[in-house]
Order: structure tokens, then sequence, then C-alpha cells
């Protein structure tokens, strides 16, 4: 079936320089790890010295000697218009680049070699991740398998075939493979009239989408294949050239709808959002629901284990049953405010079942300890492996004969709550009977970049 993403849409000439600045900060800021904000201070400063901007990972080393394999900005010529995320790898060595593709699902960026007929054995799929771009001509060099994987084995006499080159799709047997490449999310797109049909009684397809960033392949013969133009037996490590044509960035997504208009993405995963489009405020987002109208941005929470992230009814006195206790994995966040809205039960699990009359609790909000027995329970909150915190001051003790404690970490990311009554609580300041999906909203404050 032909893929139907959306276009693009071209920014005015007045907003690509700030687009292509913002772009290449973020790639800088949220592309390399630790190091990042150190390697876009050094390269951002050498560059202004020098009056240049990076065309190539060499030209980034050249800059800043230390910088380590990583996300960075590079410019089309020196264009600060025209920037580009390339991934540079060797950077201690003989820096290269190659471009990150974002989208990775089960048929996606895949090259095939159908088994069967004169090619005995299993047949061999190779999938990709990044792929070399040199970035004086933008061609793909498709037989680099830095950044893929393979797997199966079959016999093109009189060679062992275990891995394809990017964009290929080959059998011997008159079936025909399949094979797609997907540049969504990436600053490219493809000329499906770059591919043809080579090999005996060969036949196939290359079939693109409006917007050129994806092309679906299919490809056989005795033995036949489609591949980019200049293809010849293109498998192991025996590719071509494929040439790819750039395109101006979008403005820094903020929300996972930003993500499904502007970037054509309709898979749920883990994004990088950015507050305002400001690069200097990126967080990791799982945006959920792409597939729908209304997609909605949840953080994960990298600690799960038992005794984290965890909520709890104590049962007893007036609130008879088995003790409510609610996992958590993920939470939703708005992106514009960044409020956690405690009452999203999305990505949590519940066990045990109380009355609090007239109400069955089944679930508990995040970051609420409660009973109505006297005894205090617990509850925690952590928020370590994310850029995110909480101001202590955010919870507070609710209800009748109520009592608690809040005790934060240094960095405010972890809290162990303790809280009670006849009935009482600590959570979220604005909770009441913070049970079932009566959440609040509890204000999160996001950190700067790890240095």
């Amino acid at each position: 079936m032909k893929p139907t993403p959306k276009s693009f849409a071209a920014p005015t000439s007045k907003r690509r320089a700030t687009r292509a600045l913002a772009w290449s900060l973020t790639v800088l800021a949220v592309g390399c790890g630790a190091n990042d904000a150190a390697s876009q201070a050094g390269t951002t400063s050498a560059s202004q010295a020098l009056g240049t901007l990076p065309a190539t990972c060499a030209d980034v080393h050249a800059l800043h000697p230390d910088a380590p394999d990583g996300t960075y900005a590079l410019y089309v010529g020196g264009d600060p218009n025209a920037s580009w995320g390339a991934y540079c790898h060797d950077m201690a060595g003989t820096p290269r680049e190659y471009l990150t593709l974002p989208l990775q699902q089960e048929d996606t960026n895949v090259s095939r070699y159908l088994a069967g007929g004169a090619s005995p054995g299993t047949s061999v799929v190779t999938r990709y991740t990044r792929v070399r771009l040199h970035p004086d001509t933008f061609q793909v060099d498709t037989g680099d398998q830095t950044f893929a994987t393979s797997m199966g084995e079959l016999t093109h006499s009189p060679d062992t075939v275990r891995a394809m080159p990017f964009g290929v799709a080959m059998s011997c047997d008159g079936e025909q493979a399949q094979a797609n490449i997907n540049l969504i999310g990436t600053n490219f797109e493809v000329d499906p009239a770059l591919f043809g049909v080579g090999g005996f009684d060969a036949s196939g397809t290359a079939v693109a989408s409006g917007d050129g960033q994806v092309v679906n392949l299919s490809g056989g013969g005795f033995c036949g294949w489609t591949g980019p133009l200049g293809s010849y037996n293109p498998y192991n490590q025996t590719g071509s050239l494929l040439q790819l044509k750039y395109r101006p960035p979008l403005l820094l997504p903020a929300t996972c709808k930003a993500l499904q208009t502007d970037y054509s993405l309709h898979h749920d995963g883990e994004y990088t959002l950015c507050v305002g489009s400001d690069p200097n405020k990126c967080w990791s987002a799982w945006c959920h629901g792409m597939d729908g109208a209304s997609p909605r941005e949840y953080l994960t929470l990298q600690h799960t284990e038992d005794g984290a992230n965890f909520s709890q009814y104590l049962a007893g006195g007036s609130s008879p049953g088995t003790t409510v206790r609610t996992r958590y994995t993920r939470v939703r966040v708005l992106p514009d405010t960044l409020q956690l809205d405690t009452g999203d039960q999305t990505f949590s699990t519940s066990t045990g079942q109380l009355t609090h009359s007239p109400h069955t609790v089944k679930a508990m909000t995040y970051g609420a300890a409660m009973s109505c027995n006297g005894t205090q329970t617990q509850a925690n909150v952590d928020l370590r492996g994310t850029r995110f915190s909480v101001q202590p001051s955010r919870f507070g003790v609710g209800g009748y004969l109520a009592a608690g404690s809040v005790n934060p970490s240094a960095s405010n990311q972890v809290f162990s709550l303790s809280g009670g009554g006849n009935c009482g609580w600590v959570g979220a300041v604005g909770s009441y009977n913070p049970y079932n999906q009566y959440g609040t909203l509890l204000q999160l404050t996001l950190n700067p970049p790890q240095q």
C-alpha cells in the first residue's frame, strides 16, 4: 500500500535562519549525551571566531578536538539557513557523517534478499538505523553497514550472502521481495526515479510517498532486484551511491501533535519535544495515540522497581477492603505548562480494592499516600533519569485529622511521602480525596541540561 504521510510545510525565507539555527542548537544540546553543553559551547565559539560554520564532521573536530561521537549541526556550504543533524562517528579517528533514521518499525528502512530458487538458505534481512551520507554531495553509500543489523544467510553462487545494501529488494526464485526507505523526521527526500530494475528476467517497482520521504520497493527475478541505479548483484557490501535531496528544517516540535502534523510521524514512541520550540528547553516525551486526532505526551519514568513511583491507600478503619496500590511507568505531562496530570492512569497498574463511601476505590492518583484508620502509609515519586524535578512546596497534607511528611532528595527528584488520617492524605497541593481519577495538576520544573 502506498504510504501517504503529509508533506513538510516549507518555511518562509524570513524564518529559515531562525529555524535552522534552532535545529542546530537542538542537535548539539540533546544529541550527544553528558558532553553536549561543552560540545555546543566549544563549537559555537570556535565557529564565530573563524567566521565559518562546520559542513563536515572533520570541521567539527577541527573546531572542537575533544568533541565525542554524537549528533551535530552541519551546514550546507556554510549557509546558516541550511543545516541538518549529522551523527558524527569515529571523532577520535577519521570522522564520518551518518544520517539517523528516526522511524524504526518492523518494515521500515529494511532491505531484503528472498531465499529460494537459485539462492538456497534463509532470507537475508538488513535493518538500518543510520546510513552513511557524504555531506558534500548528499549521496548515501548504500553498502556501508556500520549502523545496520542483519539476519539470515543464503547462497548466491559462489558467494555467501549475509547482508544487503540500503534500498534493495532481490530474489532468485521469481518472487517479489520487499524493501523500504523511510526518511521521515530527517531533512531529506529521495526521487523514486533514482531506482531501477536489474538482473535476469527482473521486475519490480519503486513507489514513493507524495513528499518523497518514503519509498516502498518491490523486486525480484532469476536473479533480479530493484535498487539504486547502478546496482549490480547488490548484496553484502556491494552497494552504490543513492542521491538524496535536502529540504529546509521546520520549527522544533513542542507537542506530539506538531510531530504528527509537521513531520508526518504517526507511530507511538519516544521523541524529543522543546517547550516553546526553545532548543534549551527540550525533553524526551512518549507520544501516545499518534494514529489518532489527539496525541498526548507522557514522561517515561526510568525507575519503576518496587518502591519507586507508586501511590497507596491503606485499607482499614472507615475504608474496609484491601490496600490499593498503583504503580506508574509513565505520567501525563501537559507540554505547554509542564504540569503533570496526576489522575491520568494510562500507563499504570493497580492492585487492591476498598470502600471510601460511597465510592469503590480501585486506583490512586500519582504522588498520593492516604488512609482512613489513623495510620500513615507511604508513596513515592522518582524522576531520576529525566530532566524534571518538583519543588517540595507542591505537596501538602489534606483531609480530616490528617498528618504526613514530604521528604525530598537533594535534587528534588525523589520524594518519600507519608500520609494518613481519618480520612487524610499527602498529595499534590489542591488534592481532594485523591483516589481513582480524582487527580490534580502537579507543576514540574525543567532542569538545565546535564553538564
